[in-house]
């Protein structure tokens, strides 16, 4: 049976999630994590076949969860994202990330397991919104357009948390003088010149939730399926 690893900080969701797909008797569940931290060391050490994830965790963002796991292992697990957020930039950020399934939370149980079981097998499913589709389907996914890395996500997540560059040193363990460097590079790739400009790519992009950090966002459009095999 495919091996999968969930994450997901609400622990009662964490719960029922690893239930549906242990009784389903279709999948092995090899871990679940409510800190992303963990999730990272534990899928780094024994990676599963799938990552069941939201991307709203206390301690890390999605996009730096998914990119960290890349960047360390030479065949990294496939992802599938449970999330609430259909901002179609996200969405395209997470599949330029490798995800290929994303699903809003909420749907039943049967179709996240298929969706799943369509996943390894290869193909691309999404459900989103039919606005946010048509969206996404007339996006640009031109190799010109701003691609950010770990450490800038990373960085980006912390900015919007509102700490500063000797606060955001310490939690990354880098001298000011890098993380300074780093801020500059994160403006000039998003030609942004501030720290507000940098909130304001957050929240186009709907990486950004209220209060700060990175992920969320919710719509209550239609949602409208897509599976490519």
């Amino acid at each position: 049976m495919p091996k999968v690893a969930i994450v997901e900080d609400e622990l009662l969701l964490l719960g029922l999630l690893t239930e549906f797909f242990t009784k389903s008797g279709r999948f092995q569940i090899v871990g679940a994590y409510a800190s992303g931290v963990e999730a990272v060391e534990k899928v780094c050490a024994m990676p599963p076949d799938l990552v069941v994830m939201d991307l709203q965790m206390p301690d890390m963002n999605g996009l730096t969860l998914i990119q960290t796991i890349r960047a360390r292992l030479t065949v990294a697990p496939k992802f599938f994202v449970l999330s609430n957020n259909t901002n179609p930039l996200l969405i395209k950020q997470l599949m330029r990330s490798g995800v290929r399934g994303i699903l809003q939370k909420g749907v039943a149980a049967t179709e996240v397991l298929a969706a799943c079981e369509r996943v390894l097998r290869g193909a691309v499913c999404l459900n989103l919104p039919e606005g946010d589709m048509i969206e996404l389907a007339g996006a640009s996914f031109s190799e010109s357009d701003p691609s950010l890395t770990t450490r800038e996500i990373e960085i980006l997540d912390l900015v919007v948390r509102g700490r500063r560059s000797k606060a955001i040193a310490d939690t990354l363990g880098l001298s000011v003088r890098t993380i300074e460097k780093h801020r500059e590079n994160l403006m000039k790739k998003l030609g942004v010149h501030d720290v507000g400009g940098l909130v304001r790519y957050a929240a186009k992009t709907g990486m950004l939730i209220n209060g700060g950090g990175l992920s969320g966002g919710q719509r209550d459009d239609s949602a409208h399926k897509v599976f490519l095999s």
